[in-house]
């Protein structure tokens, strides 16, 4: 798979992502501002989380977590980090530490 076709696919992934969310964040979009590391914004703004969005064929969830616990900490943000992933022909998925989902459910 090329580098363009899989930066095309991540982008239809995080657009997708921000137009799922707007349902419930109406300013829900797509990070703006992003560098190839990453390190600029969420890959969904407009919500109440850090947003990681990944859609591979393998998915690193782990991976994907320590990356936007990273990121999140060099922008000295303090959303949640929430991990939307998605491998081939599987269905979404999203993942977050314990703790914030039940301070979520509280």
């Amino acid at each position: 798979m090329s580098g363009k076709f899989s930066r095309d696919k991540g982008a239809r992934f995080e657009r997708d992502i921000a137009n799922r969310f707007k349902e419930l964040y109406p300013k829900a979009v797509r990070g703006v501002g992003q560098t190839q590391s990453g390190g600029n914004s969420a890959d969904v703004e407009g919500t109440p989380f850090w947003i990681e969005c990944k859609a591979q064929k393998k998915t690193n969830i782990e991976g994907a977590f320590k990356q936007a616990v990273e990121a999140k900490k060099e922008c000295e943000d303090s959303r949640p980090p929430l991990v939307i992933s998605k491998r081939d022909r599987e269905p979404i998925k999203a993942t977050l530490l314990l703790d914030d989902l039940l301070e979520l459910l509280r």
